[in-house]
């Protein structure tokens, strides 16, 4: 719990924790207030510019070292039987084409690592009032947490949000709060130490609760490549190379909106997940939360057909 001394320092003026002021107290500044960092003397600026961008790259390579893929991160092969020999073999996981393969994913187990060598500890202000709601018998359809991540003297490095439709998890509360503290774990972890070029997260949760009951791992394997070589590919480069798999012309994901209304539609028209990911791999070559928005579109219309 927060107290008052700790909020007053991160609405106001953000101070630097004991820990960090032994043994480089010389090169930031003690206290940064409110106006912008290009307020600061140059000199001061450059060198907290040096560090950090010093600390950053030890971090980076940290992580290349002491990441374990399909344990800390991983990937999802995104190509279906049409588009894949492998895959059409049932050998999915041999494939080594980086265009056949998702950006790699952070893993709770990653940013548990992550948190733990950097000094964070992961709070989560809001999680009570959904565990509260939920004793209270209320018709909660989505879980929205927000994850802080902070120090020992409770100052606040990072924040991110997690959000979980109940439907995914067929109505169990209780896995959709676990999932969702779980994404916004990662997502503060991936925001305080800038891990984006090098990951993304949740496209295994994502894609588990497109196919139901089916293993975690069934279909979930790493590429050959390791996260320093794939994810480093820049973003316009992997969807133009998307090309071929049945994702439409404009190269765009599906949007939150869209899965969920598709979601909302196979309930009703009775047709289960498993048939569905069945489906989007034999029209569109790939699973459902992979799919483009045009084909997010038609795949709507075939829905409301039925």
């Amino acid at each position: 719990m927060l107290n008052q001394e700790t909020n007053r320092i991160n609405n106001e003026n953000v101070m630097l924790p004991e820990e960090m002021k032994h043994g480089g107290a010389e090169i930031l500044p003690v206290i940064f207030t409110r106006s912008s960092p290009l307020d600061l003397p140059v000199e001061n600026f450059s060198k907290a510019l040096m560090r950090r961008e010093d600390n950053r790259r030890a971090l980076l390579n940290w992580v290349k070292l002491h990441l374990r893929p399909n344990i800390d991160f991983g990937q999802i092969h995104v190509f279906g039987k049409e588009k894949c020999l492998f895959a059409k073999e049932g050998r999915a996981n041999e494939c080594t084409d980086p265009k056949h393969w998702s950006k790699a994913s952070l893993w709770k187990s990653g940013a548990e690592k992550i948190c733990g060598m950097l000094g964070l500890v992961p709070r989560f202000p809001n999680l009570n009032e959904f565990e509260s709601a939920t004793m209270r018998g209320e018709d909660i359809k989505v879980i929205i947490i927000k994850c802080q991540l902070q120090t020992e003297s409770g100052f606040i490095a990072g924040e991110g949000i997690g959000a979980r439709c109940i439907i995914q998890d067929s109505g169990d509360i209780n896995k959709s709060l676990k999932m969702a503290a779980k994404s916004a774990h990662i997502d503060a972890t991936l925001r305080v130490a800038g891990l984006s070029e090098l990951f993304t997260q949740g496209l295994e949760d994502m894609s588990n609760a497109v196919r139901g009951d089916i293993p975690p791992d069934a279909d979930r394997q790493a590429s050959p490549a390791t996260p320093q070589q794939t994810p480093n590919q820049p973003q316009s480069e992997r969807e133009s190379n998307r090309n071929g798999n049945g994702q439409g012309s404009d190269n765009v994901r599906i949007t939150p909106k869209q899965y969920k209304f598709i979601i909302d539609l196979i309930e009703k028209t009775g047709i289960s997940e498993q048939e569905l990911n069945a489906h989007c791999v034999d029209a569109y070559g790939t699973e459902t939360t992979y799919i483009s928005r045009s084909d997010a579109s038609s795949l709507i219309s075939w829905l409301q057909s039925r």
